[in-house]
């Protein structure tokens, strides 16, 4: 189940079409596949993600894209290690692929193509990770998450249904994470609102009316997943 939500989070940001520009050397589009098929289990593929991310970044060290990627696959390898008792081995992954997580947006803080995946990394993770861990994963995610809501607030409007139901409820996700029920509920009346016919107004209204107890945790509705 982790691993579904894992890909499915993921695929939600990566696959958004949120200022597609923003990203010119469409460096997703080489690795995307093998990186969403590896997070569902097929290892041989997300090797071949990973495998692109290194040679990318042997040629240029500061390819914030590759960096993020390849931080995205290490930490997903260190759950799969912590499940087996590897602890030694997960903790390295863990820590490396943090340390890409967070040098990727250091270079490039102003990117929708890496603010956004870290958070995509960071909210499932927290989640696995013991409390004290969690809640600093989560805040960091809400401070990728916010500037981007923010870059793209006037144009909300703009935007197709599936980028804006997975911004709105990803923030909704990561503000209910946080204990912040009342943004996360602005969130969720916004996705009724806006796009009141749609499967996000259907999942925003689930939300709304689950026990505040509820353990609940959003992935892609539309494109990538149900």
């Amino acid at each position: 189940m982790r691993n579904v939500l894992f890909a499915a989070i993921l695929a939600t940001v990566f696959g958004t079409g949120l200022m597609a520009t923003d990203v010119p050397e469409k460096f997703s589009d080489r690795v995307r596949s093998d990186f969403f098929n590896g997070f569902q289990g097929d290892e041989e593929a997300l090797a071949r993600g990973l495998k692109i991310c290194e040679e990318t970044l042997a040629k240029n060290p500061k390819h914030a894209e590759a960096m993020v990627w390849r931080g995205a696959g290490r930490v997903f390898q260190s759950g799969q290690q912590f499940q087996k008792k590897n602890m030694v081995e997960g903790m390295k992954l863990w820590t490396t692929g943090h340390k890409d997580l967070d040098e990727a947006v250091a270079l490039a803080p102003d990117s929708i193509g890496v603010r956004i995946p870290r958070a995509a990394t960071l909210l499932p993770a927290s989640r696995g990770a013991p409390p004290a861990m969690g809640k600093p994963l989560l805040t960091k995610a809400l401070g990728d998450f916010q500037p981007i809501y923010k870059k793209q607030e006037k144009e909300l409007d703009k935007l197709g249904t599936h980028p804006r139901g997975e911004l709105r409820m990803g923030l909704a996700d990561v503000y209910r994470a946080l204990g912040e029920s009342d943004k996360s509920k602005e969130q969720l009346e916004a996705v009724i609102k806006e796009i009141p016919q749609s499967k996000y107004a259907a999942r925003a209204k689930e939300w709304l009316a689950a026990p505040a107890d509820a353990k609940l945790a959003h992935s892609c509705i539309g494109c990538h997943g149900k």
